[in-house]
């Protein structure tokens, strides 16, 4: 048994107490019950107004992330032969900025594109400004479950699959065994002591299944998180598609890379608040986020499963560098609103400086610099730019659905558009920086 770092001073959250009743009266639970409650259950940290300001995702870094997510969503419209209306569902879509920034960029790409662009952002709480725009909708609704069925299109998630729950194992002996949540039994008062690891059999086979399939044996006192929820999760995706494709895009490894004893001995599993990474799950829940990398090889073979082709997997910053990243940087930052870093100095007609300088003397912060900043970060190594994108096609014949991504090479492979020139097509005004944007130092 394993006990927690000592808690707060701040009173159990909603989500803590619920937690602590259901292990008083029933026993210890799983890690997946723990995190759910702790995520999404009453009074959970994904339930409540500030969720989210832990940690920034892509599209809050830069609206460029948007932008070419758009282009390779025109060359998946040109390849279900346009339709119109064609659908992109973005599960899990929190206040909508990806979606608004795709709606806005797909405005300025050629053939109708924008007209025929129909984005639906779902999440359990729709929040963010509403878009004025007849081609951006969202609903409220289960992110695990897209309430969805032939769909002709694209399901786009962002940083959505490392937010499920995850159920831990560790190995003794060559036996998996599984790490639970209890509460210290050698408090008399079982609500109030501090919550604790429990380590005991597996709840479910499952598990041990789940490292079969990968090809995945843990090493004795190895820690691991598995998701059993993948497979939930791609019969969902593929049952809402009658054609279409599935990108999936987060921060994860291939499973021979995310298990491997020497790299990731203690799993990958972090906590986050106030953009700290603080790695203590059984502290506070319901007040900090809790998270473990995706496990892409397991996702892919769940999507097989569920009738899904894997057409790739690539990362971040290779797959935004070869949708025209290069091509927006090249264009320049879109006009600063107001002062743009210099100081203007008054002069007299003979063209001298003044003996004294009004104040304020000190210039603004130079937008431009933001700008490139935040378009850097975005495919940075270590960062952003190792998130892995699994690109996934159902209803498509093969040679059909791989142009998907071999148009990447910048071949317009038959469409007549490469996309450097789709890229260069969106304004700059398009991807100025808002005051829903992080700004990130240098």
């Amino acid at each position: 048994m394993v006990t927690a770092p000592a808690a707060t001073d701040l009173p159990p959250s909603p989500a803590e107490r619920a937690i602590r009743r259901r292990i008083a009266r029933h026993g210890p639970i799983t890690f997946a019950e723990y995190m759910a409650r702790a995520l999404y259950g009453p009074g959970g940290y994904y339930t409540r107004s500030g969720a989210g300001d832990d940690y920034y995702t892509s599209p809050q870094v830069h609206p460029a992330f948007g932008a070419l997510l758009a282009v390779q969503l025109f060359r998946c419209w040109e390849l279900l032969d346009r339709p119109d209306p064609f659908f992109v569902i973005e599960p899990g879509a929190g206040d909508g900025l990806l979606g608004r920034d795709i709606s806005n960029a797909a405005g300025h790409l050629p053939e109708g594109f924008g007209g025929s662009l129909r984005y639906v952002a779902v999440d359990r709480r729709p929040g963010g400004r509403e878009a004025r725009d007849p081609t951006f909708a969202k609903i409220a609704g289960d992110a695990l479950r897209p309430p969805f069925r032939n769909v002709t299109g694209c399901i786009v998630s962002n940083e959505l699959l490392d937010a499920l729950p995850v159920h831990r194992v560790c190995t003794e002996r060559g036996t998996l065994r599984e790490i639970y949540v209890g509460i210290e039994s050698d408090v008399a008062d079982g609500y109030e002591g501090q919550l604790v690891e429990v380590v005991s059999d597996p709840s479910t086979p499952n598990l041990e299944r789940r490292l079969s399939d990968i090809g995945v044996n843990l090493s004795d006192g190895q820690t691991a998180e598995i998701c059993l929820l993948l497979d939930d999760w791609a019969a969902s995706v593929a049952s809402s598609l009658d054609t279409g494709f599935v990108l999936t895009i987060d921060y994860g490894r291939s499973a021979h890379d995310l298990y491997d004893p020497i790299q990731r001995p203690h799993g990958t599993l972090v906590t986050y608040r106030s953009h700290r990474q603080t790695d203590t799950p059984l502290v506070d829940p319901g007040r900090q986020d809790i998270t473990a990398q995706v496990d892409f090889t397991s996702v892919g073979l769940a999507g097989e499963r569920a009738g899904l082709t894997t057409l790739g997997n690539v990362s971040q910053g290779r797959l935004l560098t070869r949708l025209g990243l290069q091509t927006i940087r090249r264009s320049g930052a879109p006009p600063a609103e107001g002062s743009s870093g210099w100081i203007t100095i008054p002069i007299d007609p003979e063209g001298a400086l003044p003996d004294v300088l009004a104040e304020p003397f000190a210039p603004q912060p130079d937008a431009s610099r933001d700008w490139l900043t935040g378009l850097t970060h975005l495919v940075r190594p270590g960062g952003l730019g190792d998130f892995r994108v699994l690109v996934q096609a159902r209803g498509l014949p093969a040679e059909r659905a791989a142009s998907a991504l071999s148009w990447l090479e910048d071949d317009p492979a038959g469409s007549g558009y490469a996309p450097s020139t789709l890229a260069a097509m969106i304004p700059a005004e398009a991807l100025a920086l808002g005051p829903e944007r992080f700004r990130l130092g240098r």
